[in-house]
């Protein structure tokens, strides 16, 4: 009877993982929803920034490129990124081998804005 009472109360307890975090973007997110802005910006931040890098994920591919070609020539692509959790259209991303942080904004599933955190 007591062993059943331990079990009971053992198996009513939640039980919490504990979710990796950053300094510099906070909660990493470790469960990324395919078509999310956190898939988009892993995988534009893995890229090389090109022209078709513009093309493929850019709101505005001249002014984009007027605003922020110096910087993503600069530091893309990111070796080993991770992201932080989504807050608001926008999503940061670390380098793990480097430190570089990202963070990207976002409006209907392009990025229409760009900055970097020392």
């Amino acid at each position: 009877m007591l062993k059943a009472i331990a079990m009971l109360l053992l198996s009513s307890i939640p039980l919490f993982a504990s979710v990796p975090t950053s300094e510099s973007i906070g909660r990493i997110a470790t469960d990324v929803a395919e078509g999310s802005i956190t898939e988009i910006a892993l995988e534009a931040a893995g890229r090389e920034y090109t022209e078709k890098w513009l093309d493929d994920y850019a709101v505005d591919k001249v002014s984009f490129g007027e605003a922020y070609s110096p910087l993503l020539s600069e530091v893309l692509p990111l070796d080993n990124p991770v992201a932080g959790m989504e807050k608001g259209g926008a999503v940061s991303l670390m380098s793990l081998s480097d430190g570089t942080v990202l963070s990207f904004i976002f409006r209907n599933g392009r990025i229409v804005a760009v900055s970097r955190s020392a």
